[in-house]
C-alpha cells in the first residue's frame, strides 16, 4: 500500500486533470504566510486552510486543521501544527490552501 501525503495525492489528481484548490506544503510558518498572502493578492477572499500532512484520520479533533481569515493568521497556527507530533511522529509540513465552498 502506497502512503501519500494530502499534497502528494492532490498533486497526481491535478496533474490527471481534477480540478483542486490551490495550495502548497511547507516546514515553517513564514512560507506559510507567503503563501496566505500570494492567495490573497489573487483573489476576492483571503481566507485559508492550514492543514498538518501527516498519515492520520482525524486531523480536525487533535488541531491539525484551521481556519485563517488574514494572511497575518496563518503564521501562529502552522507554528503550532509544526510543533505537533502525531503518534511518535513529528509534524514535518503542513498545507496551506485557498479555502473554497463545498457544494457536497
Amino acid at each position: 500500500m502506497a502512503r501519500l501525503h494530502e499534497y502528494q495525492g492532490k498533486a497526481i489528481l491535478a496533474a490527471n486533470g481534477f480540478k483542486i484548490p490551490r495550495g502548497r506544503a511547507v516546514s515553517n510558518p513564514d512560507d506559510a504566510i507567503a503563501i496566505a498572502k500570494e492567495f490573497a493578492a489573487d483573489s476576492k477572499s483571503a481566507e485559508v486552510v492550514i492543514k498538518i500532512q501527516a498519515w492520520t484520520t482525524g486531523r480536525a479533533g487533535i488541531g491539525g486543521v484551521a481556519f485563517a481569515k488574514k494572511p497575518v493568521d496563518v503564521r501562529g497556527h502552522a507554528a503550532r501544527m509544526l510543533e505537533m507530533k502525531v503518534g511518535q511522529f513529528p509534524v514535518e509540513a503542513v498545507q496551506v490552501e485557498e479555502k473554497i465552498d463545498i457544494d457536497k
